[in-house]
């Protein structure tokens, strides 16, 4: 082999080595996760966030010895005193791939925030108006918002005032990070949605294309990455979906979670993360009672696993387990300041069974085991079952949409980790924002009942503190936003 041919075949290595190299970076396993674009803020009254790494497998590449075979020329002599050439083996190094752990993009982890409110304040519940005499007959007009704030009434030290208007029927609310309110919206009558952005003077535009019964929605900490629940289809497919930097086109993450019990309830409802960075859904049940379709052959129908219960999933892979089972109907999700996780349940078709959830890690709510809740088609729990109790049992068809707990700075210091709900039915028990403190000792005690905060609203969907430490709530028939401050 002469020195030009030899010069060759080195250059041929190289480049086939490179283009190795080249396919082995581009591989599906070392895909990047989702990269946030904007950086953690600490505004006032915010919580702090803070990095927790997280370790997954990727490729990389390191020099190890293997052997192989390359011809150089050696001389011999025969008896003839001749000179001829014969080829003899010798050992040169190539490079081969080895896998070592490389860090990914890490989850944004809350820290606690601190009881720094008002001076504790002591106020008297909310007073009801009667539901007749105002500009249309039961309620006032849907603009006529001297009306309204003067019917909608809040505790003594407190005052209520008129945010804006969505154009359709909110389902949730929730703030972003640039300090807008975001809202997951019902358009001319439909089912078919969007999410809209409202921007501090109270006027909205839409934020993202069409979605089908869109419900929960919640940022990544840290990020302007916005997740919204929703469905697939009318009928069918539970979906979660991603919505991109400044809205546009919802990007699918998860299509086939448990749906659809009816037209407009249970499937994947409310969304909140939690302080360790993670993702948490509440997905409701396909029956009501566990009822079977085929009830000569066999009395129930199936569970699924991840139906009727609140899900942990991890945002940057998708990855999915249950947090806690038996919840017939997780509408929505709260973290207090403690990291307790807080949920509403909606119960039965009959009534039975609207409640408020603390939840474990782990535990079982009891549905569909309620023959002790008035249910006789209700199959009989099992043994193996261990069944953690209500937090908070409610008046049946009260109907618990929106939770959030109070961590804000702007209400007196003996409301920070009180629960706010919103009671969405028109019964004489809903309609409002209660106030629950989770300490109450009169948990449990007849004749409780959760302290009436904001009444007079018509069907109270979702309630969430703003950044200011107000509270914000919407109402569902008109898409009237309402913010409450403590004025003391």
């Amino acid at each position: 082999m002469n020195q030009k041919s030899a010069f060759a075949s080195f250059n041929l290595f190289i480049f086939a080595f490179c283009f190795f190299l080249a396919a082995c970076d581009s591989a599906p396993g070392t895909q990047q996760a989702f990269q946030a674009t904007l950086q953690p803020t600490q505004a006032a009254n915010a919580p702090v966030y803070t990095t927790t790494p997280t370790l997954t497998p990727s490729l990389t590449l390191t020099p190890s010895l293997t052997h192989t075979l390359t011809l150089t020329p050696t001389l011999t002599l025969t008896p003839t005193a001749t000179a001829t050439l014969t080829l003899t083996p010798t050992l040169t190094p190539s490079p081969t791939l080895t896998p070592s752990p490389v860090p990914t993009q890490p989850l944004w982890t809350l820290t606690p925030a601190a009881n720094k409110g008002a001076a504790a304040f002591v106020n008297a519940p909310a007073v009801f108006q009667l539901a007749q005499g105002w500009s249309c007959e039961d309620f006032p007009c849907e603009d006529d918002l001297e009306g309204w704030l003067s019917r909608i009434r809040v505790p003594t030290g407190y005052t209520v005032e008129h945010v804006g208007k969505l154009p359709g029927q909110p389902m949730q609310i929730v703030y972003g990070p640039d300090g807008a309110l975001y809202a997951t919206v019902l358009e001319n009558g439909t089912r078919d949605g969007a999410v809209y952005r409202m921007d501090d003077t109270g006027s909205s535009e839409r934020y993202s294309d069409t979605l089908v019964s869109p419900l929960g929605l919640a940022f990544q900490p840290g990020t302007d990455v916005l997740y919204v629940t929703a469905r697939v289809e009318v009928n069918t497919g539970g979906a979660l979906y991603r919505i991109p930097e400044g809205g546009g086109e919802p990007q699918p993450i998860i299509t086939d979670l448990p749906c659809c019990y009816s037209l407009v309830d249970n499937q994947p409802n409310g969304l909140t993360f939690g302080p360790d960075g993670y993702l948490y859904m509440g997905v409701g049940s396909l029956t009501d009672h566990v009822e079977s379709l085929t009830p000569r052959t066999k009395p129930f129908a199936d569970i699924l696993p991840d139906e009727a219960a609140i899900l942990r999933i991890q945002p940057h892979t998708g990855t999915i387990e249950v947090y806690a089972s038996g919840i017939r109907n997780p509408y929505d999700l709260t973290f207090d300041a403690a990291g307790q996780l807080y949920a509403t349940d909606n119960g039965l078709i009959t009534g039975p069974g609207d409640r408020i959830l603390a939840v474990d890690e782990g535990a079982h709510y009891g549905w569909p085991y309620w023959r002790t809740r008035g249910c006789e088609d209700c199959p009989i729990s099992p043994s193996k079952v261990t069944i953690s109790p209500d937090l908070l049992t409610l008046p049946d068809f009260s109907l618990p949409r929106g939770i959030t707990a109070y961590t804000g700075q702007q209400f007196p210091s003996n409301t920070f980790n009180n629960l706010f709900v919103a009671l969405w039915n028109g019964t004489t028990n809903a309609q409002r924002i209660v106030r629950i403190d989770p300490q109450d000792p009169r948990f449990g005690q007849e004749g409780y009942a959760p302290e009436p905060f904001v009444t007079g609203l018509i069907r109270p969907v979702d309630v969430t503190v703003a950044p200011d430490g107000s509270l914000v709530i919407a109402d569902f028939i008109y898409g009237h936003i309402w913010r409450v401050r403590y004025i003391g």
